[in-house]
């Protein structure tokens, strides 16, 4: 179904095509006609401009296409679903999901409700004495 201007669906689309187009042009055409020092970086941005808008032209035909729901059925797999019967692997998953979530919802939360009980000590240097707060390494 197409929008009532006659531009299609994706009008955001073709704008912005059309203006990347005008304004690549523009600069093109400033940098081939301009007699300025750096006419070789215009006429570069000019064709860069009008490449991207080719992106913009391709968002627009692909957002106008229209396809039938049959063969959209056909191609991504939105046919009626089928009866899914109870497998073996389905119950064994099933079976080992529930064990493995009745494992976790009993353990604790948190390692900061078992580590509360902790105090910190300084550490000493491997020969066992009390280091030396002074050193840095």
């Amino acid at each position: 179904m197409a929008a009532p201007g006659g531009l299609g669906r994706c009008v955001a689309a073709f704008w912005l095509a059309l203006a990347f187009d005008a304004l690549g042009l523009a600069v093109l055409l400033a940098g081939v006609f301009a007699d300025v020092f750096f006419s070789d970086l215009l006429i570069y941005a000019g064709g860069i401009g009008i490449f991207l808008s080719l992106i913009w032209w391709v968002f627009w035909y692909a957002g106008n296409l229209e396809v039938p729901l049959e063969e959209l059925r056909d191609d991504v797999g939105l046919a009626p679903p089928k009866v899914r019967s109870d497998s073996v692997l389905r119950r064994l998953v099933h079976g080992f999901s529930r064990r493995l979530s009745s494992t976790f919802a009993s353990a604790p939360r948190s390692r900061a409700a078992s580590a509360s009980g902790l105090e910190l000590q300084r550490a000493g240097n491997p020969r066992g004495r009390p280091a030396d707060s002074g050193r840095i390494c």
